[in-house]
C-alpha cells in the first residue's frame, strides 16, 4: 500500500490581492482511516504523523467528563481556548462516539476508549459557520492543527447532522483555509456520516501573538453545529513534500516542483476535496534533486463549482 507523504493546497482564485503576513494555513487532508485510534502507536497515521499519536504537543477535546483537566493541554507554542459553546457529554454519552482515551498514555492497541463529546451552538441556516476554538502563538514557528468532527452516532435518528458538516480555518493576514468538508462532499447515500471520528488537518505557520480560529460549517438539517476539539503536532521538516507551485494565466495549468532522485517513480494526484484523489500519472520518473510536473488537465478545467485544487506527490 502507498504512503501519502504530503499534499499541497493550491487557490485557483484569489491568488493576489491578500494582505502581506507570514502567516500561513495550509490544508493537509481529512483522516477517514485512524477513526477511533488517535493515541495508538500501532495505527498508521495516513498523513505522516511522525509518532504515529495525535495531539502529542497538545489538544482540547470535548471528552467525558466535562472539565476533566486533562482535556487541555497547551503546546510550549500556544495556548488553545474554546471560542464559546456547550460541552455535550454528560447524560448524552449514548449520543456520542467513543475514542481512546486521552488519560490513558498512549502505545500500541488495544487502548480503552472514552465518550467524545463536542462542543455545540445554536446552527441556524444551512451553511451557517460559527467559531469554535482558538490557538494563540507564544512562540513564532509552524505546527499541524488537527480538526476533530464527525463524531456523533444516530441516536435519535438524524442526529449525525449536529456534527459540522465542514472545518475552516482562518488567521492574520487574510490568511484562511476555506471550507474543508470534514468526509466530503454530500453523496447520495451519505454513507460518510457513520459515527466515526474524523480528523481535519492543517498546517500552520505563524508568529508570536498570531490567533488562529477553528470554524464550523452548519448542517441545517439539525439545529446544532458541532465540534469535537483540536489537538497540535510537531511538524518533521525532513517530510518529502512539494516545494514550489506555478500557475500559468493563460493556460490555466498548474505546475509543481517536487525532490526527487534519478531512479525513483513518482505518483502525482489531484483533488478538489482531499478526500477524493484523481490520479494524474502514476510513473514519473525523478530527476537528479528537483522534478517537475504540469497538470494540463485538471487544473484548468476542475469540476463544476470547484475552485480550488489540492496535489499530492508520492514515492512510489
Amino acid at each position: 500500500m502507498k504512503r501519502i507523504f504530503y499534499s499541497l493546497f493550491v487557490a485557483s482564485i484569489l491568488m493576489a490581492g491578500v494582505p502581506a503576513h507570514s502567516a500561513e494555513i495550509t490544508p493537509v487532508g481529512v483522516d477517514i482511516e485512524t477513526n477511533d485510534a488517535w493515541r495508538t502507536t500501532d495505527v498508521i497515521k495516513p498523513f505522516e504523523d511522525d509518532d504515529n499519536v495525535y495531539g502529542t504537543d497538545g489538544y482540547l477535546i470535548a471528552q467525558f467528563p466535562n472539565n476533566d483537566p486533562r482535556n487541555l493541554v497547551n503546546p510550549p507554542y500556544a495556548t488553545i481556548a474554546l471560542a464559546g459553546g456547550n460541552y455535550e457529554g454528560v447524560g448524552a454519552e449514548r449520543h456520542q462516539s467513543a475514542f481512546d482515551d486521552v488519560g490513558i498514555t498512549p502505545g500500541p492497541g488495544p487502548i480503552a476508549d472514552k465518550v467524545c463529546g463536542d462542543y455545540y451552538k445554536g446552527g441556524g441556516a444551512d451553511g451557517n459557520v460559527q467559531q469554535f476554538f482558538t490557538v494563540t502563538l507564544t512562540q513564532s514557528g509552524s505546527f499541524r492543527l488537527g480538526v476533530i468532527g464527525d463524531q456523533t452516532v444516530n441516536i435519535p435518528t438524524n442526529l449525525f447532522w449536529e456534527a459540522s458538516k465542514g472545518v475552516q480555518v482562518t488567521g492574520p493576514g487574510g490568511a484562511d483555509s476555506g471550507l474543508i468538508y470534514i468526509a466530503g462532499p454530500a453523496r447520495p447515500d451519505e454513507s460518510w456520516r457513520n459515527g466515526d471520528v474524523d480528523y481535519v488537518l492543517f498546517d500552520i505557520t505563524g508568529q508570536v501573538g498570531d490567533v488562529f480560529t477553528v470554524s464550523g460549517e452548519n448542517d441545517g438539517r439539525w439545529s446544532d453545529n458541532a465540534l469535537g476539539g483540536v489537538f497540535l503536532d510537531r511538524l518533521d521538516t525532513s517530510i518529502f513534500k512539494i516545494t514550489s507551485v506555478a500557475r500559468d494565466p493563460g493556460t490555466g495549468a498548474v505546475t509543481l516542483t517536487f525532490p526527487t532522485t534519478n531512479g525513483t517513480t513518482y505518483t502525482v494526484e489531484a483533488s478538489t476535496d482531499l478526500v477524493e484523489w484523481i490520479e494524474l500519472d502514476d510513473s514519473v520518473d525523478g530527476q537528479a534533486v528537483e522534478t517537475n510536473f504540469t497538470d494540463t488537465v485538471f487544473a484548468p478545467a476542475p469540476a463544476p463549482g470547484k475552485n480550488r485544487v489540492f496535489y499530492r506527490a508520492t514515492r512510489n
